[in-house]
C-alpha cells in the first residue's frame, strides 16, 4: 500500500488533482458564457411602437415579442393614462406605465 510520506508530496498530488479541474472548469464558464448573455438579451426585449395621432389625442402601442402589452393614451386636453390588457381579455386603466424600460438621467439640476 502506497502512503504519502511528506507534505510536499501531498501538495504536488492535490496540485495534480486540482489544476485539470479547474481547467475545465473554466473551459465550461468560457464556452457557456455566450449562451447565457444570449439567452438574458432576448429575456429584455425592446418593445415595438405603433403611435397613431388622432386631432383630440395620440394613441401608443407596445408590443412585445408581438403580443400588446400596453397603450398609452396621451389627450390633448386631459392628464395621459394607460390601458393594460388583462386576463379576462378586456382593459385595465392605469395612471402609471407598467413597462420596464431602462432609462437614464443625463443631466439634472
Amino acid at each position: 500500500m502506497n502512503t504519502i510520506r511528506s507534505s510536499n508530496q501531498r501538495a504536488a498530488l492535490t496540485r495534480k488533482i486540482l489544476q485539470p479541474l479547474v481547467a475545465l472548469g473554466l473551459s465550461f464558464a468560457i464556452l457557456f458564457s455566450p449562451l447565457v448573455m444570449a439567452e438574458s438579451d432576448q429575456d429584455i426585449a425592446e418593445p415595438e411602437v405603433i403611435i397613431k395621432q388622432s386631432d383630440d389625442k395620440k394613441i401608443s402601442e407596445y408590443y412585445v415579442n408581438g403580443v400588446l402589452v400596453e397603450i398609452k393614451v396621451e389627450p390633448k386636453n386631459a392628464p395621459t393614462y394607460y390601458l393594460i390588457p388583462a386576463e379576462n381579455g378586456q382593459m385595465v386603466r392605469t395612471d402609471e406605465s407598467q413597462l420596464l424600460l431602462p432609462t437614464w438621467k443625463i443631466l439634472e439640476w
